[in-house]
């Protein structure tokens, strides 16, 4: 069955991309969301054997990974761009902006925790201002720009706060 509005037809889908895209990304911070809390909970079990700072390390570490994995994932989305045969924008450059997330990441790992997650909260950023400043960026669902910087705040947030922790 068809709907008798054909404009009506058009928006339903996106609003159910839209739901489950929020949905998706916002689930996505919770593993950093439980880093954090664990980190700060942690200390509070005598029992437990873990040296705190060996503990947050770890914690840290994982955060970085993950964080990491995002960003791989968000260059993943400019060579999936790159494969529009519509695409205006250089097609070198956004290739090479595709697969410095990965180069990055692995950059940054080398690092100690703390650095290591400045240096995934740069590139995080970096990425963000070269997609808002993307002239085909009109081309995405009206959703992803707002959702991405909602996701990359949240995302930025939760690394500083965990790496915050190595001082206090």
């Amino acid at each position: 069955m068809t709907s008798p509005n054909p404009k009506e037809e058009n928006t339903h889908p996106n609003k159910t991309s839209s739901i489950t895209a929020q949905i998706l990304g916002f689930s996505g911070l919770l593993p950093i969301a439980a880093i954090f809390i664990s980190a700060i909970l942690w200390p509070i079990f005598p029992e437990k054997e873990f040296l705190e700072k060996e503990l947050l390390e770890k914690l840290s570490l994982l955060a970085n990974l993950y964080a990491g994995t995002i960003f791989s994932f968000l260059g993943g989305i400019q060579w999936g761009l790159s494969l529009n045969p519509t695409a205006q924008i250089q097609l070198s450059k956004r290739l090479l902006v595709s697969v410095a997330p990965s180069l990055w990441t692995v950059a940054a790992l080398q690092f100690a925790s703390v650095q290591a997650s400045w240096l995934l909260v740069l590139g995080l950023n970096a990425l963000l201002v070269f997609e808002l400043l993307d002239p085909e960026k009109n081309q995405r669902p009206a959703w992803y720009i707002p959702l991405r910087i909602n996701l990359t705040l949240c995302l930025s947030i939760g690394l500083l706060a965990i790496s915050a922790l190595h001082f206090v």
